[in-house]
């Protein structure tokens, strides 16, 4: 083989593995993110969440409780109470933090502050996983 071949077939095998696309799982934090209309008037929210293996962990946001954890499946339902506001509500611990976007989470039902009363519409209401 001459040495043009064999630099033309390196950098071949190069440039293949280079963009294989493959990463490795790199364990980390997801957050989710509230959008909240009502801004401090909420006292709870029901989310669903679906993801392609279970989180390794689960928290709420500051001032939160979480009901419903710990995750042992990848589709669970959590109830988050207290003083909900926007910003991250929940916090997942997962193994592999290149696969976000594979975390859906969907808000189910808000309950106002005062009595527990469900809101009639989630309008205004968005709910986004971060790294």
């Amino acid at each position: 083989m001459t040495s043009f071949r064999r630099a033309v077939l390196s950098t071949s095998v190069g440039l293949l593995l280079a963009c294989s696309g493959t990463t490795s799982p790199v364990a980390g934090t997801l957050k989710v993110n509230l959008t909240d209309p009502n801004n401090g008037q909420d006292g709870a929210v029901l989310l669903a969440l679906s993801a392609p293996v279970p989180p390794v962990s689960v928290s709420a946001g500051a001032g939160l409780t979480l009901w419903g954890g710990p995750v042992a499946t990848a589709n669970a339902r959590l109830v988050l109470t207290g003083n909900v506001t926007s910003g991250t509500i929940l916090t997942l611990q997962v193994d592999d933090i290149n696969k976000f976007r594979q975390y859906i989470v969907t808000l189910q039902q808000v309950a106002q502050t005062s009595g527990y009363q469900l809101e009639a519409s989630l309008a205004g209401y968005s709910v986004t996983v971060t790294k």
